[in-house]
């Protein structure tokens, strides 16, 4: 058999995709209480989803594709938690982590609107799978964004070995329970960081806090609703050193 054509990795060289997905955004950021996207967090959100788009049907990154439900479960669910997470971080810049970031939720929209106005933050995708990795890779090149957007191909566990990177914040969106991914994370976290992990209530949500709680104390962890349009239930569980940021 042939070998198959590489992926691409110019968005420019790919039709607009992304312009229904953009366009059913706006009104949800208005309604969430957000500021419209600036063009340099548009281009590099846009060059994102052409690219998820191109890729998608090879490695298979994300099941949602429609424009309304993209924009709402990707994109708003990602910036929702964008003035919780500027809170987490120190005055100066910070860096975040964002494990698991396989599709590229919450991490790139977050860099997008992030980077642009700190000037010395830094935000890292961490990805074990080769092939997320990659697609990854060529999004970090063509948003924009790098080098303070970068791709860690590497396994939580090897990061947090003597010598590896520590974050203000490490995000993590849908990669594993409360408790897992605080073992996960909180080795990478910098002294005083925080883990920001996106969760909903239902579906034994309630259980899964429960054993993060046993095993973490009560103190360390405290939950932020989440308030946005069609996202009744997600919340945002901090894990870290204080209940109170």
């Amino acid at each position: 058999m042939p070998d198959r054509a590489p992926l691409p990795t110019d968005p420019a060289a790919l039709p607009p995709t992304e312009a229904p997905t953009l366009a059913a955004l706006e009104p949800l950021l208005g309604a969430a209480g957000l500021p419209p996207l600036a063009d340099v967090e548009r281009a590099a959100i846009a060059a994102h989803l052409r690219l998820l788009d191109a890729w998608n049907p090879s490695i298979n990154l994300t099941r949602i594709v429609g424009p309304a439900e993209r924009a709402q479960r990707h994109l708003l669910d990602s910036l929702v938690a964008l003035p919780l997470i500027e809170r987490l971080l120190p005055p100066d810049g910070g860096r975040i982590g964002d494990l698991g970031a396989g599709g590229g939720f919450p991490g790139v929209p977050v860099a997008a609107r992030l980077l642009g106005h700190r000037g010395t933050a830094t935000l890292d995708l961490i990805e074990a799978t080769q092939k997320k990795a990659r697609f990854l890779e060529a999004v970090a090149a063509a948003s924009g964004l790098a080098p303070r957007l970068r791709v860690r191909a590497a396994r939580a566990e090897s990061l947090a070995r003597p010598g590896g990177p520590r974050y203000d914040v490490v995000t993590a969106r849908a990669v594993a329970p409360l408790a897992e991914l605080a073992r996960l994370a909180l080795p990478l976290l910098a002294p005083g960081g925080w883990l920001a992990a996106w969760k909903r209530a239902g579906g034994g949500w309630e259980a899964e806090l429960a054993t993060a709680t046993s095993l973490l104390g009560a103190g360390r962890i405290r939950i932020e609703p989440i308030a946005a349009p069609g996202l009744e239930g997600g919340l945002i569980a901090l894990v870290g050193p204080a209940t109170r940021v």
